[in-house]
């Protein structure tokens, strides 16, 4: 049997037709790296509620640079005028499936309304 002196200066066996060890170990970073990369474009799309507290935070960022000073109370009564208005609305109803995992990261990240709709673009 072989002998070959790996990377690291160490010894393994090698099986004539078995692919060197490592020539696996680059491939197996090369699949977990594609993975990281699709999981993060390609991830599960928001839930009903994400959706929810995204038009939160939107009317939140809305309202704290229309009206300055809005109480919690009011703010909290236009969100759910808000949420009662999206439910007619069938776009907003698609958010689960037309909002990407990258998009809502970045819109509720988003630190007004403006960086928030660029996000959903």
């Amino acid at each position: 049997m072989d002998r070959l002196r790996d990377r690291g200066g160490s010894t393994r066996s090698v099986i004539p037709g078995q692919p060197k060890p490592w020539v696996r170990n680059q491939v197996a970073y090369a699949l977990l790296a594609s993975c990281a990369v699709l999981a993060q474009g390609c991830g599960r799309r928001p839930s009903p509620d994400e959706c929810a507290a995204l038009l939160d935070h939107y009317v939140e960022l809305l309202v704290n640079s229309d009206r300055p000073g809005t109480n919690a109370a009011e703010l909290h009564k236009l969100q759910l005028q808000a949420r009662d208005k999206a439910r007619e609305d069938p776009e907003f109803g698609a958010c689960t499936e037309r909002v990407s995992r990258r998009e809502l990261d970045c819109a509720m990240g988003a630190s007004n309304a403006d960086l928030l709709e660029q996000c959903l673009l």
